[in-house]
C-alpha cells in the first residue's frame, strides 16, 4: 500500500477508468485504488470532484489536506471506527486516575528510551564522544520515569519537566549532528533555521498519521493526559505522539547529514521540499519493519502507529492490563 502525495497549482486529481489520475499540465500520473492507502493534498492548489471524493471513501482511502507546514486542516475518514461509544466513555473516566498516570508515564519513558537510542546509534556510527554521555544521562531518565509513583495533577508535572530536561539535553546533542552552517543551535519551533523548519514539517506528518489511528481506534482526539485541555486542540494526538517522534527526528538528521537543504521562502518550505520530506518519512514509515512484543509478525512502522491506537483504546476500556509505549529496536 502507498501514500499519493499531489502538491501544486492547477494540478487535478480525478477518477477516470478505474484509476486516480493526476493531472498536471501535459503529465499525468495514474494509481490504482487498490494499490492506495493514503492520498495527501500538500498544497492549496489542487482541485478535485466531489465524484472523486465519493470514490476515494468507497475505497477506504484516507484522504488529507495539510497547510503549509505539514500539518492537517483536514480528512476525510474511511467510514469505519471502533467501539467508539464505550472506548470514548472510558477514556474520559480515566482522566485523573492511576490508568491516566500509568499511560502518561509509558509515553515520556518510551520518548526518552528513543532519543537515548537514537544518539546510541550515531554513537556507533561517527564515535562522537560528545553522543556519549547525553545517550546515559536521557536513559537513567527513563528510568526514573518507571519508578515514579504520585496521583495524577502530580505525576503531570513531575513528567513534563523530566521531558523537557531530557529534550534539552537531546537537542543539544543533535545539534552536533546537524551541519554547522545549517545554523541549528536547539529545538525551537519558532525558529527560521531549515532543520527547525523541516522538524515542524516532519512532525505535522506524524501529527495525521496520529489523528487518523487514534479515531479509528474510536478514541477521542481531544481528551487528553499529558498534555492541558485546551479548546480545540488535540491534546491526545500531542500525547499519542510522544512516543514516535523519533521517526521524524531520525529521518531528517539523516537527509541534513547527507547535505540535503531544503529550500525556504517566507519562513515556509517549497512545493519540492515538502515533497521531499513527505517521501522520505512515507517510505521510512512503510519500508521499516519492526516486531512488536508478544508478537511473531512483522509490522511497519505505519502499522505500528495503528496497532498501538488500537491498544491504547482497549487499556482504557479495561480490555489490557497495561499500555507500554512504543520503542524501536535500536
Amino acid at each position: 500500500m502507498k501514500t499519493l502525495v499531489i502538491v501544486g497549482y492547477g494540478v487535478k486529481l480525478r477518477y477516470r477508468n478505474g484509476v486516480f489520475q493526476v493531472i498536471n499540465g501535459d503529465s499525468k500520473e495514474e494509481a490504482s485504488p487498490l494499490e492506495l492507502e493514503q492520498i495527501v493534498i500538500a498544497s492549496s492548489g489542487v482541485s478535485l470532484t466531489s465524484k472523486t471524493i465519493r470514490k476515494i471513501i468507497e475505497y477506504g482511502i484516507d484522504l488529507v489536506f495539510l497547510d503549509s507546514k505539514g500539518m492537517p486542516v483536514g480528512r476525510v475518514y474511511p467510514p469505519f471506527i471502533n467501539k467508539t461509544v464505550d472506548t470514548r466513555r472510558k477514556q474520559y473516566k480515566a482522566y485523573g486516575r492511576d490508568i491516566g498516570v500509568e499511560f502518561m508515564k509509558s509515553i515520556v519513558w518510551s520518548k526518552l528510551l528513543n532519543q537515548a537510542g537514537l544518539l546510541k546509534r550515531y554513537y556507533h556510527n561517527t564515535k562522537r564522544l560528545e553522543l556519549k554521555e547525553p545517550y546515559y544521562i536521557i536513559r537513567a531518565e527513563a528510568e526514573k520515569i518507571l519508578e515514579y509513583s504520585g496521583l495524577f495533577d502530580e505525576a503531570r508535572e513531575y513528567l513534563r519537566q523530566r521531558e523537557a530536561y531530557a529534550a534539552r539535553i537531546y537537542w543539544d546533542a543533535v545539534a552536533t549532528l546537524i551541519p554547522r552552517d545549517i545554523g541549528f543551535d536547539g529545538r525551537d519551533p519558532d525558529s527560521i533555521d531549515p532543520f527547525n523548519i523541516s522538524l515542524n514539517y516532519g512532525y505535522g506528518i506524524l501529527y495525521k498519521e496520529c489523528w487518523k489511528a487514534l479515531v479509528l481506534a474510536g478514541l477521542d482526539p481531544y481528551a487528553g493526559f499529558l498534555h492541558v485541555d485546551h479548546s480545540g486542540k488535540p491534546v491526545l494526538v500531542y500525547d499519542f505522539i510522544e512516543q514516535f517522534r523519533f521517526i521524524a527526528d531520525y529521518v531528517l538528521i539523516k537527509l541534513f547529514r547527507r547535505k540535503w537543504v531544503p529550500s525556504i521562502d517566507n519562513g515556509f518550505l517549497t512545493y519540492d521540499s515538502r515533497i521531499k520530506i513527505i517521501k522520505a518519512m512515507t517510505e521510512f514509515m512503510e519500508n521499516t519493519w519492526t516486531h512488536l512484543e508478544g508478537s511473531k509478525t512483522p509490522y511497519t512502522l505505519r502499522q505500528v502507529i495503528k496497532k498501538k491506537a488500537f491498544e491504547l483504546a482497549s487499556y482504557l476500556r479495561g480490555s489490557r492490563n497495561a499500555y507500554e509505549g512504543y520503542v524501536w529496536d535500536w
